[in-house]
């Protein structure tokens, strides 16, 4: 049995809703996200995000009742992105198919990314709630 077995099976759900719900999964990314209309890309970008969203959510409050799910969720955007890497669909706008290895450089993006976010959403007088909200909905609960 190898180690990545349970990330596998981790993501069969998502891959599930994924392939049946394309329209649902499109109408649900991120506002603060623009699609280039590659699927794939798209969908591993949100998924990379989602994970800085909840990461930084557990920095700004790390006593939260929602701990748990914060980080169930977190583990399932790492799995669930891993997972879309490895199956070679995510193409680049440049036509490159990202790696596996791309993963730490995009998250640490998707961290920035999400700050800049967060700084104009203060500067608006709004929180990030609804986003934090929309990536638990996603990837915050058990998969069965």
């Amino acid at each position: 049995m190898t180690r990545s077995s349970p990330n596998r099976i981790a993501c069969i759900p998502l891959i599930a809703v994924a392939m049946s719900t394309p329209v649902a999964l499109a109408q649900d990314f991120s506002p603060y996200f623009k699609t280039t209309g590659r699927g794939a890309y798209d969908l591993y970008n949100d998924t990379v995000l989602c994970s800085a969203v909840l990461e930084r959510a557990i920095e700004a409050a790390p006593e939260s009742e929602q701990l748990p799910l914060l980080e169930k969720g977190i583990g399932y955007t790492v799995n669930f992105a891993l997972f879309l890497l490895g199956s070679g669909n995510v193409v680049d706008m440049s036509g490159a198919i990202l790696a596996a290895d791309n993963l730490p450089i995009d998250r640490r993006n998707a961290r920035a990314d999400w700050q800049a976010v967060l700084f104009s959403l203060e500067d608006e007088g709004e929180t990030p709630e609804a986003e934090i909200a929309r990536c638990l909905r996603l990837y915050g609960h058990d998969w069965e």
